[in-house]
């Protein structure tokens, strides 16, 4: 009876408390994207939005966050958006086209993806800007919208590794309804030769021992059919510090994975990095937001310690589009190893005028999501060649399954 008492409590405090953890966790991930991607309720409110949403719609994610789908769209086009919810709500899933009006009053079309309910009323929006005909069928149709922003799988388990809620995200990637997966051991989304390895216990462990732990590796849906799959694990715990389970969100990196395998066959050899570089700046910032930067930075980039105070630094103001991949990729590395591989890149400086520089992240907190930033200095402001971008991206994949290089 006692037995069956502590883990009765232990999933009601997970039920109580693990929603707002997965949430917390979910945001993180989706933040950075250059996908732009938007999380919302029942009642159409944003709840957050990626930095590709805010590059999208041409307003900062503070901005975004709170205003309702219907704030940007084209007002003729309000009426049908109430039917359109109402109908994804039933269905789960949608797709459209949405006529949006911009902050200059500029009326464009906007392509979506909808799926419901990652979390309960949380909302999962995907746009894309809405392609011509010869765009649909060229080369860079914007429809290729990369499969691991179109769904996360996020559910809870308990201390020991069992299933305690199961979300419909969850169920549209491995294929389980939440009634055939209560209660079981999270190992069975594991292939067979990792069971026998204890590859689940020993990720459960290190996310109880570091706080959080990211993996790749194959999963197995319910019809035995195998997806590479990135997974996000965040230990929680009680006030006391007990721990009481984990929080995890798990998306399809099938489609990457074979990408990356391709670069590491053909990766070329990377350009050392200059001897005379120097430590230039330390950054730290909360989502987009910077509230912490040293005098060397704000020298570097042109700002006054004022325009800091007075909140005028945000992150996506100082990166060049063109270098929106690298730094996805550096998230990426950060919220799985704690630390991303080095890498160059440009800052836009307050002058409009680009400094190239060698950075590297580190993760501080995943809820809420802090990091931080040290910057080398090197060469003169010019763009870095895109041949030179290309080969970073090979070197620093190839690299993912090792974890990141020092600075």
């Amino acid at each position: 009876m006692g037995s069956e008492s502590t883990a009765a409590r232990t999933a009601d405090w997970l039920l109580e408390h693990g929603p707002r953890e997965l949430e917390l966790l979910f945001r993180a991930i989706v933040y950075h994207p250059s996908v732009p991607i938007l999380i919302a309720d029942d009642d159409r409110n944003y709840r957050d939005a990626s930095a590709g949403a805010a590059k999208l719609l041409g307003l900062p994610r503070a901005r975004i966050i709170g205003q309702r789908i219907d704030d940007f769209a084209d007002p003729q086009f309000k009426p049908a958006i109430s039917q359109l919810w109402s109908a994804f709500l039933g269905h789960g899933e949608q797709e459209g086209t949405l006529r949006l009006a911009g902050p200059d009053g500029t009326l464009w079309e906007a392509e979506y993806t909808a799926r419901g309910n990652v979390l309960p009323v949380r909302h999962l929006l995907i746009l894309r800007e809405k392609a011509t005909a010869a765009q649909h069928s060229g080369p860079n149709d914007t429809k290729s919208i990369p499969s691991w922003v179109q769904d996360y799988a996020l559910f809870l388990l308990d201390a020991n590794g069992h299933v305690v809620d199961w979300y419909s995200g969850a169920s549209r990637i491995y294929g389980y309804g939440a009634e055939e997966v209560a209660g079981r051991h999270v190992s069975f989304l594991y292939p067979r030769e990792e069971i026998s390895g204890a590859e689940p216990d020993q990720h459960l462990n290190r996310s109880a021992a570091e706080g959080h732990f990211g993996s790749e590796g194959w999963h197995v849906k319910k019809d035995g059919s195998r997806f590479w799959a990135n997974a996000i694990t965040l230990a929680l715990r009680d006030a006391s510090g007990e721990l009481r389970g984990f929080a995890r969100v798990v998306r399809d990196f099938s489609e990457r994975h074979e990408r990356d395998e391709k670069l590491r066959r053909s990766r070329a050899r990377a350009r050392p990095i200059p001897a005379e570089s120097t430590i230039a700046g330390i950054v730290s910032g909360e989502f987009d937001q910077i509230p912490e930067a040293n005098d060397a930075f704000l020298n570097l980039v042109g700002y006054s310690r004022e325009d800091l105070l007075e909140g005028r630094l945000q992150w996506p103001d100082l990166t060049p589009p063109d270098y929106s991949a690298l730094d996805d990729l550096a998230h990426e590395e950060g919220l799985r190893f704690g630390a991303c591989t080095p890498y160059e890149k440009e800052l836009i400086c307050k002058d409009g005028t680009r400094v190239p520089v060698l950075v590297a992240t580190a993760v501080l907190k995943l809820s809420p999501f802090r990091w931080i930033l040290s910057f080398r200095t090197f060469g003169s402001a010019t763009t870095l060649k895109p041949s030179s971008m290309e080969t970073q991206m090979c070197r620093r994949r190839s690299r993912r399954s090792s974890g990141p290089a020092p600075l």
